[in-house]
């Protein structure tokens, strides 16, 4: 999306960091609207685990691993979060960090982050609220909704989202690494994660293994060949329905669409559950200098990074609120 912008065959692209942050900095586009100003504080990305390899592993086992996990998610992610001040004195090993995954530069790396919030709670209003949409947009498909029995986005956002793991983890948090293993079983634990390519969302996790947290609690974390995933809708579709992860960052709205427009009913191989936040906002609406407001782009085209993405959401949203389609 950012060549073909640079190039001039679309006028415009919605997009992910570090993917807008890129096309302004190295490519001289500029952002029309940040996500927050579409919805602001909209959930993003989320923490899911597969309920297939759940039953598989025992009750037992799984809850050790997801409880380990969330206290190294919500550890890195206020890593994270303190050091993007420039002021502190992780801030260069952040953006070190964020350099080597995104192979993105300091300048473009800089400028994304500013653009993310890293958080781990769970909205679980804001959910709802997608959910709600998607189906007022038709994005769901209504044979495989009837399918699934929920009678409301209600039903299912209570459904899709567990939050114990997160509670447990937050309490815990101040624990050390050697008390949280012995609160969870003791025994090594090794899981496949699936994550998406070069996503600066995705910064907390790197943050996670570079800090050495997941090791220091006794989880051996795996990227499947097959990842990372160019977006979540791949990730449900390679990841989670051909059981190549365990447990994926992605985000919420590939993650709740799949989870009934690419079901199995009779073997659930697509049904996860969300148990995390991992960041709000971090997508914007990328253009050329031509245009300057979403009217502009009546007759245009905008490219987004694939069906059931946050971003094609988003778009969505975005149309419904300056009162134009989108085709």
């Amino acid at each position: 999306m950012v060549d073909s912008l640079s190039e001039g065959s679309i006028s415009a692209f919605i997009g992910w960091e570090p993917y807008n942050a890129q096309a302004v900095v190295n490519n001289d586009a500029k952002i029309l609207m940040n996500s927050s100003e579409i919805w602001n504080h909209h959930p993003c990305c989320v923490v899911a685990y597969d309920s297939n390899w759940y039953q598989e592993v025992g009750e037992e086992k799984a809850d050790n691993i997801l409880k380990r996990y969330l206290w190294a998610h919500v550890k890195a992610t206020e890593w994270v979060h303190e050091a993007k001040s420039s002021n502190s004195d992780n801030h260069k090993r952040l953006i070190d960090i964020s350099e080597s995954y995104t192979k993105r530069s300091e300048d473009v790396v800089e400028f994304g982050l500013g653009n993310v919030d890293y958080d781990y709670k769970l909205d679980k209003e804001g959910v709802n609220t997608y959910i709600s949409k998607l189906r007022e947009y038709g994005l769901f498909q209504e044979g495989k909704w009837n399918q699934a029995g929920f009678e409301s986005a209600e039903d299912y956002t209570d459904n899709l989202i567990q939050e114990k793991y997160l509670k447990w983890a937050i309490e815990h948090k101040n624990s050390s690494a050697e008390e949280i293993k012995e609160l969870t079983g003791g025994s090594d634990y090794s899981i496949e994660v699936g994550i998406l390519v070069e996503d600066l969302h995705e910064v907390a996790f790197m943050a996670a293994r570079d800090l050495g947290l997941f090791e220091e609690v006794g989880l051996n974390v795996k990227i499947p060949d097959e990842a990372p995933y160019d977006n979540g809708a791949n990730e449900m579709l390679s990841g989670f329905k051909e059981n190549d992860i365990d447990i994926g960052n992605l985000g919420i709205a590939p993650a709740s669409i799949h989870r009934i427009n690419s079901n199995n009913f009779d073997t659930n191989d697509t049904k996860i559950n969300v148990i995390s936040a991992i960041n709000y906002n971090g997508s914007a609406i990328v253009v050329n200098d031509e245009i300057n407001s979403l009217r502009d782009l009546q007759g245009k085209t905008m490219a987004y990074p694939g069906e059931g993405t946050v971003q094609m959401f988003l778009t969505y949203m975005a149309a419904e609120k300056a009162n134009i389609s989108v085709r």
